[in-house]
């Protein structure tokens, strides 16, 4: 135990001088430390932690029981020193901050002469030393923020400049304007006044140098100065209005007036959008051309007029239209835009089906300009039964898309990506305005509430649901309990400042059945949330303060659990009891390490479940249980009981199956299974008959993959990797080349295997009569990486079956003499007499790499096919020629690079030498980057797979951390 506190003292003196000097670096100049730092600062204190346990439990230790806690002690200290090996970071703490710009805005067209020249005018005002505040006002869906858009893309290609964009909205306050900014601009707050953080703002601002700060939707006055906004110096400001006034009392240098379409304009956009093939008759045109003209100018209005009249043929339905639109009634004192609202209005009518336009009404819910996953989005229609009567998960998830895709094609939503390039969808802010107006005059169907703060006296009791998301406050600033007896849905999420919610606040709020406090810093719930007996869904998702759970036990209608990245170290008492609980997702739950006895065999309705990768060892037999299980993702210690209770009538749509094994990544099939230290032979090897994904590692007592019985049944196996599995010398055997998951396999990766062959080869030799015509016919990457038993990759008999084969690497196989051989005993390959004229014909990406004992690629005269684009030779001095193309030919190829060393292509040899004056242009001597097994295939459908179960385990735990 001395050899372990001392050696993790010198790993936290290290981490206290690394914390030291990215506190510096951080503040005195333009970088931020690596997410490999970060993580691995983080994995200290989780070390620190786990050792504070190990000395507790020795010292409470006694003779008999500290033997298994010294190898404990043993492993930790071995961690402790490997991790401060990995500390090194060779390649700095660091990283500046402006490797990345941004990511472009989706845009439109800009429609008419007037935005093309403002654009170019606003751009030229950026460029110029003067006008450093430009305003560009405009009534509401006039395209004030497309404009902008147009401009921040452009701005993103300019060398030296930064881009930063806001949305500051009408429910701005200073403190959240200046966290957003600082997010844009890579920036942490150290303060905590609005006075101490606008004076980091400002000097963070100034750091940067050439920067365009953009402010969109603004509503009121902003005091640039408290804010932290320094103009000058670099900094230019540019915001976007629906106030002249506003324009004036920020002082703007330039003020730019955005002005409605034309009415030639007009109808270009709203046939454009109606259709590029649409051919309206002349009274069809006629009735269309008084839609556009009831738009007045406005895109918006015209491109959702458009959108809501798609596919209308008949000529009555285009003369209803124009009749409701000019009868609409949707004017308001307070309204300022009501032309406008009454074309929303009406392609919200349209939509008449209920259920849709509450989906379309729910999106109000989310702030100003947010991205709204679509999965997340439909998960909570699902939550609020907008979505019902389906049969399953995945039917209720395609009726989600087909609403949301409808919303899209009327443009009431518009179609976005977020910056991991997940599918998003967003609402226009006047689009907004309108659907929570609609919401506020149907209270009984669909209230809304939206307070800028946390204020009580604005709860009122017909509430049906309430959204406080993307607020900033530490703390829920009242002692009582709302009197919201309806209220069905609150959002508290993504208030990031939000850690204390009093014990009495949800006292009654007696039908609520959503409860979202996802991503806030609470540290302990109230324990009145113990009974919401109407409660159907709890949301906990990235509360990462979270260590405990009050009883769940009289939540008894809950439906959806979801505690991801949560620090819970066990399920909450009364777990038992929610016999309606169909989702549970404990992702990222680190600490959670075991379930209490008899909980998951009373949760027989659960439809969703994804464990955690601490949480090992779960019985077969209950997870078999689960008669309603569609989605799985978790470690199960009797795998062969479970399969055989789901049968193949029960097995699960989509499943991440795992035995000892620790993955990596999001799935890349519906069905994967990795099955790590199975003892027993093959038949003790039991894999549902679905399987797309398999990852064997350590199974000692598997001689070949063709006799895992269950195997057999497998007939959608598209990808296998085999790694140290020490009896396996041959993949399969002859005489089991017609099983169906070797016609189906697209990628093949073996490593650290004893094999001799990868076929077991028959008395007489295996003839291609012999073999399958289908064997691998859909193998796509083979990959191969310290088998040194092996002599040669393949016969020709299995190369011509390989006739889809894109992508080859053999890596560190020591004994290997040839890639292509006939199948004869003894040590030394052979002449063959054997011609191949042609093989591999879709090959393109060859990489061999520490092959000493390689002397050529084939005995035969052989052709591989024009599509050959990447060759990558390293570490093979013995192989002498490359015959890769018929010598004394000139073929046409698609060759792109081949990278090799100098000193073994100067000694190649050539029977034809115009062969190496061809190949020539093509070769690079230069150092390639990196490609370890398993990367080099990125531009292949397979290649998160690929990276994700590389060869190497250490570079495994290597690229966790990044």
């Amino acid at each position: 135990m001395r050899t372990l506190k001392r050696k993790f003292e010198d790993l936290e003196s290290k981490t206290e001088d690394m914390e030291e000097e990215l506190a510096v670096a951080e503040i005195s100049s333009r970088k931020k430390r690596r997410k490999q730092v970060k993580t691995w600062i983080e994995q200290v204190e989780s070390l620190k932690n786990r050792i504070q346990q190990a000395e507790q439990e020795v010292t409470e230790s006694n003779l008999f029981t500290r033997a298994p806690l010294i190898r404990s002690v043993d492993k930790l200290t071995t961690e402790v020193t490997e991790h401060a090996e990995v500390g090194e970071f060779p390649n700095g703490l660091t990283l500046e901050v402006y490797e990345k710009k941004g990511d472009a805005l989706l845009t439109g067209k800009l429609m008419g002469e007037k935005f093309e020249e403002n654009k170019e005018l606003i751009l030229e005002c950026l460029m110029s030393e003067e006008d450093s505040i430009i305003g560009v006002c405009g009534m509401g869906g006039v395209g004030k923020t497309t404009l902008l858009s147009h401009v921040h893309n452009q701005l993103l290609v300019q060398p030296g400049i930064f881009v930063s964009w806001v949305t500051v909205s009408q429910n701005y306050s200073i403190r959240k304007l200046q966290q957003d900014i600082a997010k844009t601009v890579h920036f942490d707050f150290r303060k905590d006044s609005d006075n101490e953080r606008a004076a980091e703002l400002e000097l963070e601002l100034k750091r940067k140098g050439k920067i365009v700060l953009i402010l969109d939707d603004v509503w009121e006055n902003i005091c640039l100065q408290k804010v932290g906004i320094c103009i000058g110096d670099g900094c230019k400001l540019v915001l976007t209005t629906r106030s002249v006034e506003v324009c004036k009392m920020i002082d703007c240098h330039k003020m730019i007036k955005v002005v409605p379409l034309s009415q030639e304009e007009s109808w270009k956009l709203f046939m454009k959008t109606l259709g590029k093939n649409v051919l309206l008759s002349s009274q069809t045109e006629r009735f269309a051309m008084s839609l556009v003209k009831e738009c007045d100018g406005l895109p918006l209005g015209i491109t959702i007029m458009a959108g809501s009249m798609r596919g209308v043929h008949d000529i009555r339905e285009w003369r209803n239209a124009l009749k409701e639109i000019k009868e609409a009634k949707y004017r308001n004192e307070d309204m300022e835009f009501f032309e406008v609202f009454r074309v929303l209005k009406y392609s919200y009518d349209k939509l008449k089906d209920p259920k849709v336009q509450e989906c379309f009404l729910y999106c109000s819910l989310f702030p100003e300009d947010w991205l709204i996953k679509r999965e997340e989005l439909i998960q909570y229609f699902i939550d609020e039964k907008l979505i019902d009567g389906m049969d399953s998960r995945e039917s209720q998830f395609d009726k989600g898309h087909s609403i949301l895709n409808k919303l899209e094609n009327v443009c009431l939503l518009e179609a976005a990506l977020d910056t991991e390039h997940e599918e998003c969808v967003k609402m226009h802010d006047l689009v907004r305005d309108m659907a929570i107006k609609i919401a506020t005059e149907n209270p009984h169907r669909f209230s809304v509430q939206l307070p800028r703060m946390f204020d009580c006296g604005e709860w009122s009791a017909d509430l049906l649901r309430v959204s406080l998301m993307g607020n900033i406050t530490p703390y829920v600033p009242f002692n009582g309990s709302p009197r919201c007896p309806r209220l069905l849905t609150l959002m508290l999420c993504h208030n990031s400042s939000l850690k204390v919610i009093p014990n009495g606040f949800f006292m009654h709020m007696f039908s609520l059945s959503v409860l979202d406090l996802s991503f806030t810093s609470i540290e302990v719930l109230p324990t009145s949330i113990s009974n919401l007996e109407s409660l159907t869904s709890l949301m906990l998702k990235g509360c990462e303060g979270l260590r405990h759970l009050p009883s769940l036990a009289n939540l008894t209608a809950l439906k959806k659990l979801d505690l991801r990245w949560t620090a819970i170290r066990e399920l909450p008492e009364g777990m038992e009891r929610l016999i309606n609980l169909r989702y549970i997702n404990l992702k990222g739950c680190r600490h959670l390490e075991k379930v209490r006895d008899g909980v998951l065999p009373e949760l027989s309705h659960v439809e969703y479940f994804h464990s955690s990768r601490t949480l090992r060892y779960m019985r077969g037999d209950e997870i078999g249980s689960w008669r309603k299980l569609e989605n799985f993702r978790g470690h199960i210690d009797d795998l062969a009981t479970c399969v055989r209770l789901w049968g193949e009538e029960r097995e699960p749509k989509k499943y991440l199956l795992g035995h000892d094994f620790c993955y990596h990544g999001p799935p890349v099939f519906d069905k994967e299974v990795y099955l790590s230290d199975v003892k027993g032979e093959e038949d003790a090897l039991v894999v549902p008959a679905g399987i797309q994904l398999l990852n064997l590692d350590n199974c000692h007592d598997i001689t070949r993959l063709s006799h895992i019985s269950t195997l057999r049944k497998a007939t959608n196996l598209r990808s296998c990797k085999i790694s140290f599995c020490d009896k396996m010398r041959h993949l399969i055997c002859s005489c089991c080349c017609g099983f169906p998951f070797f016609q189906s396999l697209e990628t093949l990766i073996l490593c650290e295997l004893p094999l001799t062959d990868v076929i077991e080869r028959q008395r007489p030799p295996l003839s291609s009569s012999m073999l399958p015509t289908k064997t691998f016919s859909s193998l796509r990457q083979l990959e191969i990486e310290r088998c040194d038993g092996l002599k040669r990759v393949f016969t020709p008999e299995l190369l011509l079956q390989l006739q889809n084969l894109e992508t080859l690497l053999v890596l560190n196989c020591e004994g290997l003499v040839e890639i292509i051989g006939e199948a004869l005993d003894g040590d030394e390959a052979q002449e063959a007499t054997t011609t191949i004229i042609s093989a591999l014909p879709k090959l393109n990406y060859l990489h061999l790499r520490d092959l000493p004992k390689l002397k050529s690629f084939c005995n035969c005269s052989m052709k591989v096919s024009d599509s050959l684009e990447e060759i990558r030779i390293t570490g093979c001095l013995e192989l002498k020629r490359i015959t890769l193309v018929q010598e004394g030919t000139h073929p046409h190829l698609c060759l792109r690079k081949i990278y090799v060393e100098k000193d073994w292509w100067d000694l190649l040899e050539w029977k034809h030498p115009e062969t190496k004056v061809f190949l020539q242009p093509y070769v690079d001597f230069s150092e390639p980057p990196h490609m370890w097994l398993g990367q080099a295939i990125t531009r292949q459908v397979h290649d998160i797979w690929l990276v994700r179960f590389s060869i190497q385990s250490s570079l495994l735990e290597y690229y966790s951390l990044c």
